[in-house]
């Protein structure tokens, strides 16, 4: 091989990685079409169609992770927690005149970062009742779940009990420590859920594009899953990034079948995107 191969070898090389890394984060033009030209008029309803734009992209997780704690923002896959989070800040940023990749990156830190600030990994919101907490302080969105719900005992220290799934602080007692004092300061709030058993009495008060969250009866956690609320055909179901599809659906379930499905879940949490 000679010079002039090489070096075209090493252009293209590069030339893919850029495309590579552009289409996964997308563009000012990729985001002025998800965000404009939107038929709904609430945000709830937007948050609804924004989410359909990204049905059948794949599935994929830990995609927040990486040895420096840095701001990360891909469109080409999702899991659950980043789905919910892409569409909240796509619906806030379809209100701008002409949105584009920076407004959505910077929405994107003030959700997920506490004070919008990066300064390292626990500064990353990690739990959603945590993360519910402060979009509320933001003034983005309303917990409905101590309204529909009944009050739980639960202690949230799931991370710092199984430090050992999280390469972060495995071995970093300096982050464990930051994550021991996080889930110190949750203990300060009521946790509230709505029970399986008591969901069809107040499912009705739950609208399409209200973020849900199935709470946990794992020691420790505060919920296991996330979505978007959905009625189709007069029935509770729900639009989320699916571990068990591999893809992000509508769920054929109604959202009581799939918590009586899977014995981990024990209820929902309710948010609602303030309009």
């Amino acid at each position: 091989m000679n010079r002039l191969q090489t070096c075209l070898i090493t252009v293209l090389l590069l030339l893919f990685a850029f495309s590579h890394s552009f289409s996964q984060e997308g563009n000012d033009e990729l985001i002025k079409s998800l965000t404009s030209n939107l038929k709904a008029q609430t945000r709830s309803e937007k948050m609804v169609e924004i989410g359909k734009k990204f049905l059948d992209k794949p599935y994929l997780a830990s995609t927040l992770e990486s040895p420096q704690e840095k701001l990360i923002c891909r469109l080409d896959g999702f899991d659950c927690y980043t789905y919910v989070e892409t569409l909240l800040a796509l619906t806030l940023i379809s209100e701008y005149e002409n949105s584009t990749l920076a407004d959505f990156r910077e929405m994107m830190q003030r959700v997920r970062y506490r004070n919008g600030e990066i300064k390292g990994y626990a500064s990353r919101i990690h739990y959603f009742f945590d993360w519910t907490k402060n979009a509320e302080d933001l003034g983005l969105v309303e917990d409905l779940t101590p309204t529909l719900g009944t009050l739980k005992t639960v202690s949230i220290n799931f991370m710092s009990t199984h430090r050992q799934y999280y390469p972060a602080f495995k071995t970093n007692n300096a982050i464990l420590g930051q994550i021991k004092e996080m889930e110190s300061d949750l203990q300060d709030f009521d946790f509230f859920e709505i029970k399986v058993e008591n969901l069809p009495k107040v499912q009705n008060q739950i609208k399409s594009g209200d973020i849900i969250a199935f709470t946990s009866n794992i020691k420790g956690l505060d919920v296991n899953h996330e979505g978007i609320a959905y009625w189709k055909d007069g029935k509770l179901h729900f639009m989320h990034a699916s571990s068990e599809l591999k893809k992000v659906v509508i769920a054929d379930e109604t959202i009581e079948e799939y918590i009586r499905r899977i014995s981990k879940h024990a209820g929902l949490m309710v948010v609602r995107i303030q309009e």
